[in-house]
């Protein structure tokens, strides 16, 4: 199979989007919304999907998530792929399911949390990142044990390449909790430069000391 055939797929779907969302050879996601959904698009995203190449199963699934606008209009014509997309939650390849947890947030399922969960223990801190993000969206009080937990990511102390990975995920966490209990505090709190991370490291502190004082605990 040549290098076209195999990538067939990849590039009449990127092709498809292209001139409503291109930056150069980059596609923007944020520009992706501005194509249409139609029966073309839905059907190269739907064979991009089953596609045996990683890179055309992850564009499939960055696609559709870019053409969501929370409308139903634009959602409903996926419906159909929404198991597929499921499955894909267990692809062998980390970032295949990092782009299907995004994926699968939109159809807003009834078992969400539970694939939320899951990827929470990620070995791969892209995932455990992804998963957070889903958490900060929601602003649910219920998810704040769960994100306190996360402010001391057990993956970083047995994985040393992992150390600027889960310095990112601790932020993402703090931010969510803040966002989510709304907290504001009295000082400002500086910014350290740590494994090239802009991180507002102590900043932990005082959010355990809130969350002891409102008697909300980390997930053990």
């Amino acid at each position: 199979m040549t290098e076209r055939g195999h990538r067939g797929i990849y590039e009449l779907l990127t092709g498809r989007i292209a001139p409503y969302a291109s930056e150069g050879e980059t596609l923007r996601f944020e520009r992706i919304v501005r194509a249409p959904v139609d029966d073309e698009t839905v059907g190269l995203v739907a064979q991009a999907l089953v596609d045996a190449d990683a890179d055309t199963r992850r564009a499939g699934l960055f696609i559709f998530a870019g053409l969501q606008d929370e409308t139903a209009e634009r959602l409903e014509p996926f419906r159909p792929l929404a198991d597929k997309v499921r499955e894909l939650l267990l692809d062998a390849e980390p970032a295949v399911r990092c782009d299907a947890l995004m994926a699968f947030a939109y159809f807003d399922p009834d078992d969400l949390h539970v694939a939320v969960r899951e990827f929470l223990t990620d070995p791969n801190g892209r995932n455990r990142l992804q998963a957070v993000r889903i958490l900060d969206v929601e602003r649910s009080p219920k998810n704040l044990p769960t994100l306190l937990t996360l402010g001391v990511d057990p993956y970083h102390e047995g994985r040393e390449e992992d150390a600027r990975e889960w310095l990112v995920v601790r932020e993402a966490a703090r931010s969510a909790v803040e966002r989510t209990a709304d907290l504001r505090f009295p000082a400002a709190l500086e910014e350290e430069d740590v494994e090239g991370i802009r991180c507002v490291y102590h900043a932990w502190d005082a959010v355990w000391q809130w969350a002891a004082r409102e008697g909300i605990r980390g997930r053990g």
